[in-house]
């Protein structure tokens, strides 16, 4: 796979509007950690909107062994203010099980808009929360 930024970005845009290519080369390369690394610097800051969401995306379809590598990227991506960015990201935290991802899933995304409910999550998770 060509690894060259600009090509990336154009897949990425691509994808988002549904072209077989990019999907499909996407979709093969889920276990590439090259691939991975700039796929994070793109869901983290970049100029196109487009190629941020679906960055984000496909990051959230990683192997779990390649997302634990990058937990501390996606915790600071997690935060990011556009939801079509932050939500696959929380994703893919939740696919590697991430404690961090958790807390802030319940208390920033959840709690703000559903206080009890939060509250109620704490209690079903605090064997995980209070480790």
């Amino acid at each position: 796979m060509d690894l060259n930024k600009d090509r990336i970005r154009d897949l990425l845009i691509d994808s988002v509007h549904s072209k077989t290519e990019a999907k499909d080369l996407f979709g093969k390369n889920l276990n590439n950690s090259e691939l991975l690394n700039i796929l994070v610097e793109f869901a983290a800051d970049d100029y196109s909107g487009d190629a941020r969401m679906a960055a984000a995306y496909w990051i959230s379809k990683f192997d779990t062994i390649l997302l634990k590598s990058i937990e501390k990227d996606l915790l600071r991506i997690q935060e990011d203010e556009l939801d079509s960015i932050a939500c696959p990201v929380l994703v893919a935290l939740g696919r590697i099980k991430s404690k961090e991802g958790l807390k802030f899933l319940i208390e920033k995304r959840i709690e703000p808009e559903m206080y009890w409910e939060s509250q109620a999550l704490k209690h079903y998770f605090s064997d995980i929360l209070e480790e």
